[in-house]
């Protein structure tokens, strides 16, 4: 068993850095080439390759990158002494640490241990809890044939196995691929199945009466859209040791924004929405570590929400308004100024090279669909809450946030209000005021998915 994990793990590993060596290869051979066409596909290829070594903090690989885009940035005559700069301060890292700081993906494993066969279902044992997204499910007719096919994510810790069963015809449970176990219920009449999850076991009930009748099933009608398989991850910025803006009062910006996060995550899962929230409660998480958690659960949708402050105590009275924003390298002063407010804990570290390298390169396929999410939100947040109260529009923007970076989803930030102006503090303070805005967060991202299916 242990020597079998062990050859897994080195197998994913492998395909790992077979697919980023096979890159730099490519890379290499451009730049081999000569020309200047070349030249700039390596260096392009090059820059993806530097984002994908930051987002998983492999040294490395980095100066590896880096080595590749001062070589193709010379071949172009490009600047590259920031480039340099930070290669050689890697090195001297390294040197200094005495540790490799390349490190390997961790594997979760869900392996398929047992199975039991019931009077009218079959339980499925695995070693690690498994919910709806692991599981896929599909009917097929070949050749007079029905077959209900359940795809899993994980591994069997048996053999391949063949079930003769009273309801249908025959069970079969096999390694469709590598990371897919398929359980598959054949019969000569349609099957109707349903799956039951309950932590780490799996039961699939078998309905005699329906397997039975051979008659077709009868048409369902869906509505124009359902939430059904919709993932959302909600982001309350800040928490713990980052308290984000202080305000009126000295009501902090972490505290306000947990509460109308946690008013969202209710109303969607009301209706239906997978949800999740990156903290529950007063506790610090990297701003990196926000998407990288909306990447691991797929997530279609990723929604930080934030309270603004103003720079200086002279306009405190006179700043106010709700505005939302999309990840977008901007000209914008007053964008640059919000960003470098919710982003200085994580950027601090991070060289004027890495931060750029960041916003001009990665998410750029998602950015439309952002400013539409962005858009969607914003005009339902202002509609419900005008119904009560008098608020600004501050409008949708481009902003350089970090805690979108990474994001492989359409991703906003909502600024829900000025905590350092009295009236808007005491507001975002208020159990009604939350209710509303959370309403129309909710309402802003069904109307995103109704019109970008």
């Amino acid at each position: 068993m242990r020597v079998s994990r062990y050859l897994v793990l080195l197998f994913i590993a492998l395909i790992i850095s077979l697919f980023a060596s096979t890159q730099m290869q490519k890379a290499k051979e451009l730049l081999n080439k000569g020309t200047i066409y070349s030249a700039k596909k390596a260096l392009e290829i090059y820059k993806t390759e530097y984002i994908k070594s930051l987002l998983k903090n492999e040294d490395s690989y980095r100066i590896e990158v880096l080595r590749g885009l001062i070589k193709a940035s010379k071949r172009l005559k490009k600047p590259y002494g920031q480039y340099k700069k930070e290669l050689y301060s890697l090195i001297a890292q390294n040197k200094t640490s005495g540790k490799k700081s390349y490190k390997k993906p961790k594997v979760q494993k869900n392996r398929l241990k047992k199975v039991i066969l019931r009077k009218g279902y079959v339980e499925f044992y695995f070693d690690f809890p498994i919910t709806s997204k692991d599981i896929s499910f599909k009917r097929l007719k070949i050749k007079g044939t029905y077959k209900n096919i359940y795809d899993i994510k994980g591994r069997l810790g048996f053999s391949k196995k063949i079930y003769r069963l009273k309801s249908v015809k025959q069970l079969k449970i096999a390694q469709y691929n590598p990371d897919t176990i398929r359980i598959v219920f054949e019969n000569s009449k349609p099957i109707f199945t349903k799956k039951v999850l309950k932590g780490s076991k799996l039961e699939i009930y078998l309905d005699k009466k329906l397997v039975k009748n051979s008659n077709p099933q009868p048409k369902i009608y869906t509505p124009i859209f359902s939430p059904y398989k919709k993932i959302v991850v909600i982001d309350p910025g800040h928490g713990g040791k980052d308290s984000g803006a202080v305000g009126y009062k000295r009501k902090k910006e972490k505290d306000v924004v947990l509460a109308i996060a946690k008013r969202v995550y209710t109303i969607l899962k009301q209706k239906g929405y997978k949800v999740y929230l990156t903290r529950k409660g007063d506790y610090f998480v990297s701003l990196r570590n926000r998407t990288k958690f909306a990447n691991r659960v797929k997530a279609n949708l990723f929604i930080s929400i934030h309270a603004n402050a103003a720079p200086t105590k002279r306009k405190r009275l006179s700043m106010k308004g709700i505005e939302t924003f999309f990840l977008s390298p901007t000209r914008s002063e007053r964008a640059k100024r919000v960003a470098a407010l919710e982003n200085r804990v994580d950027m601090k570290n991070l060289s004027y090279f890495s931060k750029s390298v960041y916003l001009d390169f990665l998410n750029r396929e998602k950015t439309i669909l952002s400013n539409k999410l962005a858009i969607d939100i914003q005009r339902n947040i202002l509609s419900n809450i005008k119904r009560k109260f008098s608020v600004v529009d501050g409008g949708v923007r481009p902003g350089p946030f970090w805690v979108l970076v990474g994001a492989q989803m359409p991703a906003v930030l909502i600024e829900t209000g000025y905590i350092t102006n009295p009236t808007e503090a005491m507001r975002l303070s208020n159990p009604y005021y939350q209710k509303l805005l959370a309403e129309g967060v909710a309402k802003g991202i069904e109307s995103f998915f109704i019109h970008n299916k």
